[in-house]
């Protein structure tokens, strides 16, 4: 892929204020809102960095190429096994996924992706023109750049979809650099391959099709239809808050928080991973094109934003969590230069990147803070405090405003904010273009929807829309509940006598490559259309796990390992908020297990699909198995869960389903 040239990982050279601060990376929508110029800088700069010659080692196309295809070797380090050679075991590239290294491997691949992103951004600046101060202005806004994210998992702005426009539109309008506002093909949207295989077998038949990169293409004609990822989004979406504040209140353990291993011994509070969500993400977003495959998804330019905000969710957990890091871990596979049995820790070598002095790579343990590469977040601004507590303090306050304070207030937020839309719909018949297909308002019609959302809009009393800004800077959050009355809206304050209810949760595991392809174990808690392709907007749909595998052909040295081995991977599906939903419709009385357990083991289903849209029998999925767990959690006066971490697991619910826990079956 590239000659052997040591090129050293710095991510954007900086130099801390006396006070410790940093440059801050920004959610997407804030930095096109709040941050014009730099957002314009980044639209320009992404232009130029994916216009670069394929050839070059520090080219778009090379840079993503270091996740998947063409598994070639980047940056001086070698492979050690043509895989030409039938038989041929050890190459594989440098997959970490399902293994301790996962998220601190992403960091100075997200550093380097920065550093030549922000090399394209200064670039850009010094082009605008001298008169009239148009230069001086972008070449200030520049110093201050640094890569965004996209939050999915936050509430999106009054008016504006789960999906951003600006990731969707095909084009998009900028001050182009002769300072001249116009529309430029959206570089947000695909990244075009110039051309699609610069080597001969870049890539392989079922991906040299596309001219462009692709979310959701369209079976005939492989044309990309991102209208579709908007509306799935959003229906998930209050299993996707309540996932993420889970992770960040609850889990204290880096392994369990970091990757989706699953072992015997994994605590049924455990299932679910930042792995876990980040598969989600990729699922949900890429509709089988190239963000559902990870051999190729980093050419997506959306993996980028993705993979920022899971880095952010680790700084934020990890400075919530500080003296929890990574367990050493016998390496499970052979990369380029890591061997099988070799045990893997927070000192191991993360491949191919080199350190400032090209003589070592980066390790776990010296990418363990963001500072090192030069950035932090909104939520990470520690210096701004006097104290550790304080600062803890403030991140809590943080998580809560953008996440929701606890499971009831998120169930307002989310659910109870949906459903009248719902009622709307099924009442008129008619499709939603930005919300649910005509076969999703079908379903609602079996779902039940009509009598929950109307029974929902008269508990609630709909908050006045007001103008909003996309995020909330850590500074300005503060944890004020989602209604007057406290932490716990007052009509669902008996559901939690004293701020102590239980709460409940699918835990879902499966071999990994056992399918030899992509699929999603998706949970629904009611009726729902039976058409796999409504699954995505069912207003039952209450979540999914995502397992992203490869077929035994895959060039990922890793994977075929893991899959000669048996990697069984899990998943969590939040299922409380859902439960709420049926509480409210009268279909449940409480959350104690005296109601929950004959409620669940009559309503609650789940269905295996491909990425392609297809159902797939669960019992041919090896070692599926889905459970359910509950544990007690109370909420304190400022709204935040605290969570026993004692879970009760319940096989009387699952047992005799396809694939469900039995009272015999180890968890």
């Amino acid at each position: 892929m590239s000659n052997d040239i040591k090129f050293a990982i710095t991510g954007v050279p900086t130099t801390p204020s006396s006070n410790g601060a940093v440059p801050l990376r920004r959610e997407l929508r804030d930095l096109q809102v709040n941050y014009p110029e730099q957002f314009n800088l980044y639209i320009l700069g992404l232009r130029d960095f994916q216009g670069l010659d394929e050839a070059k080692l520090a080219s778009y196309y090379q840079v993503a190429g270091i996740h998947g295809m063409p598994f070639k070797p980047w940056g001086g380090v070698p492979s050690d096994t043509d895989w030409s050679n039938p038989g041929s075991s050890g190459f594989g590239g440098y997959c970490t996924h399902s293994s301790i290294l996962f998220i601190t491997w992403h960091r100075p691949y997200l550093a380097l992706y920065e550093q030549a992103l922000y090399a394209s951004v200064q670039a850009v600046a010094n082009k605008f023109p001298v008169e009239g101060g148009l230069r001086a202005k972008y070449v200030a806004a520049a110093k201050e750049f640094r890569a965004p994210y996209f939050d999915w998992a936050s509430q999106p702005p009054k008016g504006t979809l789960a999906f951003p426009e600006s990731l969707s539109a095909r084009t998009i309008q900028v001050v182009d650099v002769d300072g001249k506002t116009k529309a430029i093909n959206n570089p947000l949207n695909r990244f075009t391959f110039h051309p699609v295989n610069p080597s001969p077998g870049d890539f392989s038949a079922a991906w040299s099709r596309y001219p462009s990169t692709v979310r959701y293409p369209n079976r005939l004609t492989g044309a990309s239809r991102d209208e579709r990822i908007a509306p799935i989004l959003a229906n998930e979406l209050a299993s996707l808050r309540n996932n993420v504040s889970l992770l960040l209140l609850s889990y204290k353990d880096f392994d369990a928080f970091s990757y989706n291993r699953w072992d015997p011994n994994t605590n049924p509070g455990d299932f679910g991973s930042l792995e876990d969500v980040h598969n989600e993400i990729h699922d949900r977003t890429g509709g089988n094109g190239h963000m559902s495959s990870l051999e190729v998804s980093a050419f997506d330019p959306l993996f980028w934003l993705h993979h920022i905000n899971v880095d952010r969710l680790w700084s934020i957990w990890q400075d919530l969590n500080p003296n929890s890091f990574m367990s050493p871990r016998p390496a499970p596979y052979s990369t380029f230069v890591a061997q099988e049995g070799e045990s893997q820790s927070k000192d191991t070598p993360l491949e191919p990147f080199w350190d400032r002095s090209t003589a070592d790579f980066w390790t776990s343990e010296q990418v363990k803070n963001s500072t090192t590469f030069g950035y932090a977040y909104p939520e990470t601004q520690k210096w701004k405090y006097s104290s550790v507590q304080e600062y803890q303090t403030a991140i809590k306050k943080s998580i809560t405003a953008l996440y929701g304070s606890n499971v009831f207030a998120n169930f307002v937020d989310n659910v109870a904010d949906r459903t009248p839309a719902l009622k709307k719909l099924q009442a008129t018949g008619e499709e939603s273009k930005s919300a649910v297909s005509a076969a999703a308002a079908h379903a609602v019609e079996l779902s039940g929807a009509k009598k929950v959302a109307s029974k929902v809009h008269d508990v609630f009393q709909q908050p006045e829309e007001k103008v909003q800004k996309p995020v909330v800077p850590v500074e300005e959050t503060k944890a004020e509940p989602s209604t007057p009355e406290g932490p716990i809206p007052e009509n669902l304050k008996y559901l939690a006598p004293d701020g102590k209810y239980t709460d409940w949760i699918v835990n879902v595991r499966a071999q990994k490559h056992g399918l030899g392809q992509s699929f999603r174990v998706i949970v629904f808690l009611g009726e729902f259309n039976p058409d796999p392709e409504t699954w995505d907007h069912e207003f039952n749909c209450v979540g999914r796990v995502s397992v992203l595998g490869r077929s035994a052909e895959t060039q990922c040295g890793k994977c075929r390992k893991d899959n000669a081995n048996g990697l069984i991977v899990s998943g969590t599906v939040p299922l409380t908020s859902a439960l709420l939903q049926d509480i409210v419709g009268g279909e449940l009385q409480s959350l104690k297990p005296e109601d929950v357990i004959p409620h669940l083991r009559t309503n609650l289903k789940w269905k295996v699909a491909l990425f392609n849209g297809e159902e797939y029998n669960p019992g041919e999925v090896p070692d599926l198995k889905v459970s359910v767990a509950s544990t007690e959690v109370t909420i304190d006066e400022e709204g935040l869960p605290h969570y026993s971490r004692q879970y009760t697991v319940y096989p009387e619910i699952t047992e005799g389903k396809p694939c469900g826990h039995g009272p015999e079956d180890h968890i």
